[in-house]
């Protein structure tokens, strides 16, 4: 299912990634530390996270993850929305906590209905 779709299905803001089409995402993953991101990371993952530093990045970009999902509607700094786009990768910010949002985007994914209004 392509980014802007589950964005708009859990009702996240999205910040696409610059000069690509949205990327298609297949799985989640939602951890809280960096290690357990790195090991689930995948050209088809979304990385789900509270953390908000521009680490995140790093890691999207190194693992080739179409983008990142921030939880608790914190929103990125400016550095990272840029950095984000310089390396190609989306964030999406939803409302919802990291379980939350683990819960609604894997319904999504699985073509179920999301059960929230």
């Amino acid at each position: 299912m392509k980014l802007s779709e589950l964005a708009l299905k859990i009702n996240a803001t999205l910040f696409p990634a610059a000069g690509e089409r949205c990327p298609t995402v297949k799985g989640i993953h939602a951890a809280d530390t960096m290690s357990s991101l790195i090991a689930n990371a995948s050209s088809d993952t979304l990385l789900v996270t509270s953390l908000n530093n521009n680490q995140l990045i790093r890691v999207a970009e190194l693992m080739d993850a179409p983008g990142l999902c921030l939880v608790g509607g914190v929103q990125p700094s400016q550095e990272l929305i840029a950095r984000a786009r310089e390396a190609g990768a989306a964030i999406m910010v939803s409302p919802w906590g990291l379980e939350e949002t683990r819960r609604l985007l894997a319904a999504c994914l699985v073509g179920k209905k999301q059960g929230r209004a």
